[in-house]
């Protein structure tokens, strides 16, 4: 099943794909990172070039960031998919038509637009010209890097290839799935207060500073003109920046 999943990937649709919106918004919020560290850091248009660098950084995190949110949407999509191809099987289906019936429901649920309605787009169009659902499954986990998808889509295989009871596992894993899927999700819900408190943290010392420059005008004048506050002012931020990294990794636990 490996040897042709890399072949597989190229007739694939592009998964978990960041829209041309969400990319201008991550270039906006970006552009506007860099113009908040220059204006309370330097308040000079020469340090909008090395705070540039930053930008990037500040974009490539928060790409990355989209993306882990978007394949945790599209876990919580499977998760329901497996639920509807549980119950499809006890009715009778088979699991190749289970996955086909999931579909209007999972339009109506999602949108066509949803990460698991192109899924079951590319298993139905995988039946249709008679190729193994099992391996395109594969390929779905690969490209998403949802270990769920690739465990299931072994599981499949094997029950597939070797069991008389296919219908019997394929509830088993679903089951055991979806207990996982629930149980991250829940753990998710227990840090989100902390990763609130988090950001909260983290815009905190731009509000302090933004407080005293309207109470106090003039009171960071010397630090933004001659090289010694130019210095003391790039420590500082380094500093943020550090403490900022440190408690980005410490709220992004993964389970």
């Amino acid at each position: 099943m490996k040897k042709n999943s890399k072949r597989k990937k190229q007739d694939l649709p592009e998964l978990l794909a960041v829209s041309k919106k969400e990319r201008h918004l991550l270039y906006i919020k970006s552009i506007c990172v860099v113009l908040v560290l220059d204006y309370f850091f330097y308040q000079s248009f020469a340090a909008l070039v090395p705070l540039s660098y930053i930008g990037y950084k500040f974009f490539l995190m928060e790409e990355k960031h989209l993306k882990d949110k978007k394949r945790e949407e599209a876990k919580e999509q499977f998760k329901e998919m497996l639920i509807l191809v549980s119950n499809s099987q006890r009715a009778g289906y088979s699991a190749e038509n289970a996955f086909l019936t999931s579909y209007p429901e999972m339009k109506e649920l999602y949108g066509e637009n949803s990460e698991i309605c192109k899924m079951l787009r590319m298993i139905r169009t995988a039946k249709e010209n008679k190729k193994s659902l099992a391996e395109v499954w594969y390929v779905i986990g690969e490209r998403t890097k949802i270990q769920e998808i690739t465990e299931f889509s072994k599981v499949y295989d094997i029950s597939r290839q070797k069991s008389g009871n296919v219908a019997g596992v394929m509830e088993k894993t679903a089951e055991i799935i979806v207990d996982k899927i629930v149980t991250e999700k829940e753990i998710t819900i227990m840090l989100s207060a902390k990763r609130l408190e988090q950001r909260i943290m983290n815009v905190m010392p731009f509000f302090i500073m933004f407080y005293i420059t309207i109470t106090s005008p003039g009171y960071f004048a010397d630090l933004y003109h001659g090289p010694e506050g130019v210095l003391i002012m790039s420590i500082c931020m380094v500093v943020y920046l550090a403490a900022y990294s440190a408690s980005m990794k410490i709220v992004d636990i993964k389970i």
